[in-house]
C-alpha cells in the first residue's frame, strides 16, 4: 500500500512540475525579461531614425532602443513603420515599445503610456519654406490670399494636429519627412511644418530651408519625446521608466544626444 502511495505520490508531483514549466515558458506569461525587444519607429526623421548609405535604420532613437535592450538582457528587433501605425501597433501587441521622436500631449497619453527620455518642452512649430520666407507672408494669416495655399505635413505627428485647425490651408499629409522636402523644393507645396529640431539637422543638408516660427498654442505644445508603450503593459512600463532613470543618471543619454544632436543640452528631467 505504501508503494503505491509513494508512486501516486511522484506521478502526481511529476505533472505538477510538467504543468508549471509550461506554464513558464508559455507566451502568455511574456515578462519584461524577454529574450527579444520590438521596437516600432519611423525612419526619415532626422536625427531620431534615418537610413545609413548601407541601408541600416541609424540614429538617436535606435541608440536608446539598444541601450534599453541591454539593459534588459534582450535581442533588440526594429520594425519601421508609418508614424500614424505606431499606436496602433502597440495596441495590437505587434510591438512592445514605440520609439520615434514621438511628442508627449494629452491626446496621445489618453490611449498609450509614454515614458519621457528626450527633448523640452515645445511651444513653437517651423513654416518651412525652400529659399527664403515670403515677404508678405509673417503669419498664417497671410497665406490666407498667396495663390498657394497648400501647406504639407506628416501625418500623425502633433504639427498635423495643430496645422489641422487652419481651414483656409489646403492641407497634403505625407508619410515621410523627405517627402515633406520634395514637396517644397518642387513647389508642390507653399511650405511644410517641422519640429525646431528636424529643421536644424535638415538645414546642415539643405541650407535652402528657412522657417517661420508659430506659436504653437497652450492645446498643441509637447512635453518633449516620449516612448511609447501599451497602457495595460504596465509591467513593461515600470521597468523601461526605470531604465531610462539609469541611462539619465549614468550620462548614457546625455552622451546619446551629444552623439547625434552636437550638444550637451538633453531636456532631460534628472530627477
Amino acid at each position: 500500500m505504501f508503494t503505491c502511495y509513494l508512486k501516486n505520490y511522484i506521478c502526481y508531483t511529476y505533472v505538477t512540475l510538467l504543468i508549471f514549466f509550461a506554464a513558464c515558458s508559455s507566451p502568455t506569461s511574456k515578462n519584461v525579461y524577454q529574450k527579444t525587444l520590438t521596437v516600432g519607429t519611423n525612419s526619415g526623421f532626422p536625427p531620431y531614425e534615418l537610413i545609413d548609405p548601407t541601408g541600416k535604420i541609424v540614429g538617436f532613437d535606435i541608440d536608446v532602443a539598444q541601450a534599453i535592450a541591454h539593459k534588459m538582457n534582450a535581442k533588440l528587433i526594429v520594425k519601421d513603420m508609418a508614424f500614424d501605425a505606431l499606436i496602433i501597433a502597440l495596441q495590437q501587441n505587434k510591438i512592445d515599445l514605440a520609439i520615434a521622436g514621438i511628442s508627449i500631449t494629452p491626446s496621445k497619453q489618453k490611449k498609450i503610456s509614454m515614458v519621457h527620455y528626450h527633448g523640452d518642452t515645445l511651444t513653437t512649430y517651423p513654416l518651412v519654406f525652400w529659399g527664403n520666407v515670403p515677404k508678405n507672408i509673417t503669419c498664417l494669416d497671410d497665406i490666407k490670399t498667396h495663390t498657394n495655399k497648400t501647406v504639407c505635413v506628416q501625418a500623425g505627428q502633433l504639427q498635423a494636429e495643430f496645422i489641422a485647425q487652419f481651414d483656409f490651408l489646403d492641407i497634403k499629409y505625407l508619410t515621410n519627412i523627405i517627402d515633406l522636402i520634395m514637396e517644397i523644393k518642387y513647389g508642390k507645396s507653399l511650405a511644410c511644418v517641422l519640429e525646431p529640431i528636424v529643421i536644424n539637422e535638415l538645414k546642415k543638408k539643405h541650407p535652402e530651408l528657412h522657417a517661420l516660427n508659430l506659436p504653437a498654442g497652450e492645446k498643441y505644445k509637447s512635453l518633449g519625446h516620449g516612448i511609447g508603450i501599451k497602457k495595460e503593459n504596465t509591467k513593461l512600463t515600470q521597468h523601461v521608466t526605470s531604465i531610462i532613470k539609469t541611462l539619465k543618471q549614468d550620462k548614457t543619454l546625455k552622451k546619446l544626444t551629444k552623439k547625434w544632436f552636437g550638444e550637451e543640452k538633453t531636456g532631460e528631467n534628472n530627477d
